[in-house]
């Protein structure tokens, strides 16, 4: 086994987490080596420029590792759940849709607001971590509108919001007729050229990556700035261990060589897991020696438990008329938080954000419909006279909602996968049920010839991995400090989606984004 170099700080993985912190690091002169298990994916990868779009949908660029089955992804076995995450430089930064709300105040103190199963108060506030947003957002290049009443005081967005649209502007009427409150969305999607990159031009396909950089990953924004700091990025590099000194210090790891499968080992003064929800618990316990049996940094027990994802109701408006949803950024045009905060009276606590998003291009709406003689009726009765929308409910973490290893399913190096268990929980069906009769509200506002919806999603769409390593105050509580440094283990930090102590109802990446640039500074400051 080949041990290059030592390094100062060993990162594993490089998604929104792992490549905010790299650069940060190697700003302030630190020697970082970053292993990701995945490729690079370059712009002409993309299926924007395939023959064969419908098929690379469903092939490389599947949103579930298990569709896609690539070297570097590991099994996921689950009846409840349908993750998507994407193991390649930038992670799910690769084909996400860039939604940029951020947590509110109220959701770092849901252990003193309401303190039902599982729900802590974060260890960090918001104001802590405001700064860092600001941070991000500069980096990453975000549009939108400031003076959102229903969300504290930020900055001017880097562009403006996304064109709103015919059927956007529909919605926004709607809400108007309701009394319920609106606001244009932050969208990590620029709409004008902005640091280097250029402005989108509404193709519609952000969910499949954006090849021109106009949706913002961190393979645009992020690494860029890193490699010319001088960080060293390992693609194609699989950790499956990592290892501790004499003292029980994280001291590096021990990757294959996808390419080669040549094990190799490298040491660093100090080791940051960013793999994600799924990933980095799946590190810990794979990383169990005779010090820590039941796996690293888990004397609490509570690595791969809390997960959450968001529980979705997903939504379909449909118009007699063309409402041109196809046509723009798939970024979500709007947003409605009327029904974020919890109200008791509602019988729960809680609440959840209405995602006005767009509708499907040709090719989808067609995938899904019936073949035969009436399908293109049926496309005509679809196509362009649709909207999406969600309703995104914050879920409890619950501790019996949980990752665990999978040793009947095993990735290309012979490693386990990972096995969910995971259910919803009843306070978050009432919100899902809720929210649901809210949007057949919203339609009939609308003018909508129909609502077809979801309800409570089964399977679940986990496009959200969070809580799996959660941070705290207290060992026997938390897996991490409010510095993201492992209780158990001097020298490991842990800073992802797996951080988060409640969920909120809004998507992290924005989140996670901060909490790395937070992360990173904590690092120097101890160092």
């Amino acid at each position: 086994m080949s041990s290059p170099l030592p390094t100062d700080v060993l990162i594993i993985g490089s998604g929104a987490a792992g490549a905010a912190i790299a650069w940060r690091l190697s700003e302030q002169g630190v020697r970082v080596v970053c292993l990701e298990q995945g490729p690079w994916v370059l712009p002409a990868e993309h299926p924007h420029y395939s023959n064969e779009w419908e098929f690379e949908l469903q092939r490389r660029w599947g949103r579930n590792p298990n569709v896609r089955q690539a070297p570097a992804d590991f099994p996921i076995s689950s009846t409840r759940v349908n993750p998507m995450l994407y193991n390649a430089v930038g992670g799910s930064t690769v084909h996400y849709n860039a939604h940029w709300p951020r947590l509110k105040p109220v959701d770092f103190r849901k252990g003193t607001e309401h303190g039902l199963e599982g729900s802590a108060d974060w260890p960090i506030s918001y104001e802590d971590l405001a700064p860092y947003y600001e941070q991000n957002d500069a980096i990453m290049g975000v549009s939108g509108i400031a003076g959102d009443p229903a969300n504290p005081a930020r900055s001017p967005r880097q562009t403006p919001p996304l064109p709103f649209g015919i059927h956007g502007r529909r919605i926004a009427e709607a809400f108007e007729r309701l009394g319920w409150h609106w606001w244009p969305a932050d969208n990590a999607i620029i709409t004008e050229d902005y640091d280097g990159r250029v402005a989108c031009v509404h193709c519609g396909s952000c969910r499949n990556g954006c090849p021109r950089g106009s949706l913002a990953t961190v393979t645009w924004t992020y690494w860029p700035r890193a490699l010319r700091n001088g960080v060293e990025l390992r693609t194609h590099a699989r950790v499956e261990q990592i290892t501790l000194d004499e003292q029980g210090r994280a001291n590096g790891a021990v990757y294959i060589n996808l390419r080669t499968g040549e094990r190799q080992q490298q040491r660093a003064s100090l080791v940051v897991l960013c793999a994600n929800g799924l990933g980095t618990p799946r590190l810990l316990l794979l990383s169990a020696n005779a010090e820590h049996p039941d796996g690293l940094a888990n004397s609490s027990g509570l690595v791969g438990r809390y997960l959450m994802h968001h529980a979705y109701a997903e939504n379909t408006m449909i118009f007699s008329e063309p409402i041109d949803g196809f046509t723009g950024a798939y970024g979500a045009p709007i947003l409605s938080q009327e029904f974020y905060d919890t109200d008791v009276e509602r019988g729960f606590v809680n609440g959840f954000t209405f995602q006005i998003g767009r509708g499907m291009t040709a090719s989808p709406a067609a995938l899904g419909l019936p073949w035969g003689a009436a399908h293109r009726d049926a496309f005509a009765q679809l196509f362009n006279h649709e909207i999406w929308f969600s309703v995104q409910t914050e879920d409890l973490p619950i501790y019996d909602n949980f990752v665990a290893l999978d040793r009947d399913h095993l990735d290309s190096s012979g490693l386990p996968g990972v096995t969910i268990n995971w259910d919803v929980h009843p306070n978050d069906r009432k919100i899902i049920e809720f929210g649901v009769e809210r949007a057949r509200e919203l339609a009939d506002a609308a003018g909508a010839l129909a609502l077809e919806t979801t309800g409570v999603a089964d399977p679940s769409p986990a496009w959200h991995l969070l809580g799996t390593c959660r941070m705290g105050n207290d060992p026997t509580t938390s897996v991490t400090d409010a510095d993201h440094q492992a209780w158990d283990v001097p020298n490991l930090y842990i800073c992802d989606g797996s951080s988060f102590v409640t969920g909120g109802s809004v998507n992290p990446t924005s989140t996670i984004g901060a909490l790395a640039l937070r992360c990173a500074d904590r690092i120097l400051a101890r160092a």
